[in-house]
């Protein structure tokens, strides 16, 4: 029993066998080894853990598709528009385009990444409640861009308003559903989408359409496509709260902090766009350009950032060694594939580039290496802010994002201004280098103390005492401290008990 000596919570007393029936013989009982119980237990923390492994490879690979379908949508209508408009149109597009990655991105670090650090159950009342929130954030997101197109005049603006508010419900149900391991609804609703606009830029290929009409169907179809889905889960579409204070200041100082991390990009390109007039709108045009070509890119970036936060939320690594073994993996792989597809980019003949961005290839090709070095290193950023989240570390990552996002903003938008198009992407690829850097260590020291203050080591605490590890003479096989405890266990047996 547990608590009793020679329990599954013992000290030192572990180590006495545990008598067990003999076969054949009910009366008589013999001792099990301690190596025995250990190897079973290894042997189901190992069942375990292989397990929840297969279970992430399935929704690795489902999030892989689903969002390889997303990037074939994406990139087919940037490139439909990067042929056919203008530098300045094509400012535009790419400024609308940014303000939608930066409303979803805020919802989903608000609403969407909370849902699903709780680890709930498939489409459950949570995910419910949290469809509303993201519903309320994305009306008000709708007005205010929806007000700033009818001041601007741009169209592209203003057709990403009117649809924000089902565009959001689209990517909350997405990254839910892939977080909680129906897949099927994201894959679904992911097709539908794609299917339309594709179809569309196939008619477009027999009858002329215009760039912004593309751009409609696009957004059409996924407000649409989120709207019915949501309400054949029985989503209320009513937008509400619904948090305590308590959680409201943590969703507040997350979602304060993307603004100044993550969401600093996007307002560096508005702020570009402001302050340049319309010598900025051209130079935001040409970063554009550039990203579209970084599409497949795109899908790697989109798929870790579907699964790193229910991952890290399974595991929960404490301390350095813990993390380092989790997350590193994980880094290598997204930078292994990341690293070549940017690097062939980089090498693209002319030839190819023109059939993507025609008149416009000339404007993005100095601009591919510096904005390569951006997407190499943005894994590490995704990974340490996901750290964070999971470990509530709602403060440290403000603190960060408050020091990081104004000298993004200062240093993009100066770029800009000043050395035009290389200026500000050659802000870009130093802002990325700094960012990795700073989430990445932030990460690894985030709570890594023991209990007495000592340095965690691996999963080896160091005892109350201070006393030094050691090997029992009697068998050999398990390490002690000084005062008799087994290792990686604190304090005294009455404290285990």
């Amino acid at each position: 029993m547990p608590g009793e000596p020679g329990g599954d919570l013992g000290g030192a007393a572990e180590d006495a066998p545990r008598p067990a029936l003999r076969a054949g013989h009910p009366g008589r009982r013999v001792s099990v080894p301690t190596t025995v119980r250990a190897g079973a237990g290894i042997r189901r923390k190992l069942a375990g853990r292989f397990g929840a492994g297969q279970r992430f490879g399935r929704r690795a690979v489902a999030a892989f598709c689903t969002n390889g379908l997303s990037s074939v949508g994406n990139l087919v209508v940037s490139v439909a528009v990067a042929r056919g408009e203008t530098l300045d149109r094509l400012g535009q597009f790419a400024l609308a385009f940014s303000i939608y990655v930066l409303v979803t991105g805020l919802v989903r670090t608000t609403v969407t990444e909370a849902v699903l650090a709780e680890r709930p159950e498939r489409m459950s009342a949570a995910t419910r409640a949290g469809a509303r929130r993201a519903i309320l954030l994305a009306t008000v997101a709708a007005v205010l861009v929806s007000v700033s197109a009818a001041i601007s005049g741009s169209p592209y603006l203003l057709t990403a308003g009117l649809a924000m508010p089902g565009l959001v419900l689209y990517d909350y149900i997405k990254a839910t559903s892939l977080g909680v391991g129906v897949a099927r609804i994201a894959l679904t609703q992911e097709g539908v989408w794609t299917g339309c606009i594709v179809a569309a830029v196939l008619v477009g290929l027999v009858v002329p359409v215009a760039p912004l009409v593309l751009f409609g169907i696009w957004a059409a179809a996924g407000a649409v496509v989120g709207i019915v889905v949501a309400l054949r889960l029985r989503y209320l579409l009513l937008p509400a709260w619904g948090l305590d204070g308590r959680r409201t200041r943590v969703a507040a100082a997350f979602a304060a902090q993307f603004m100044v991390t993550t969401g600093s990009a996007q307002l560096a390109l508005t702020g570009l766009a402001v302050a340049g007039g319309a010598a900025g709108v051209a130079v935001v045009g040409a970063l554009g350009a550039t990203r579209t070509l970084f599409g497949p890119v795109t899908l790697l970036m989109a798929t870790l950032s579907s699964l790193i936060i229910p991952y890290l939320g399974r595991i929960r690594p404490v301390t350095v060694r813990e993390r380092l073994r989790t997350t590193g993996p994980v880094i290598a792989l997204a930078v292994g594939l990341i690293a070549p597809v940017a690097l062939a980019i980089c090498l693209l003949p002319e030839w190819a580039g023109e059939l993507v961005l025609a008149d416009n290839w000339s404007v993005a090709q100095p601009l591919l290496p510096l904005i390569a070095v951006e997407t190499v290193l943005a894994p590490i950023a995704v990974v340490g802010f996901a750290g964070h989240r999971v470990q509530g570390a709602s403060l440290r990552a403000l603190s960060i994002g408050g020091l990081l996002g104004p000298v993004r903003i200062v240093v993009i938008v100066a770029g800009g201004v000043l050395l035009g198009a290389p200026g500000a992407a050659g802000a870009l690829a130093l802002i990325a280098v700094v960012s990795a850097s700073c989430w990445w260590i932030s990460y690894l020291s985030l709570g890594v103390k023991g209990e007495h203050g000592h340095e965690s080591h691996g999963r080896i605490g160091l005892p109350r005492g201070g006393g030094k590890l050691r090997r029992r003479p009697d068998n050999g096989r398990r390490d002690v401290d000084d005062s008799g405890h087994p290792e990686g266990r604190r304090g005294s047996l009455s404290e285990l008990r």
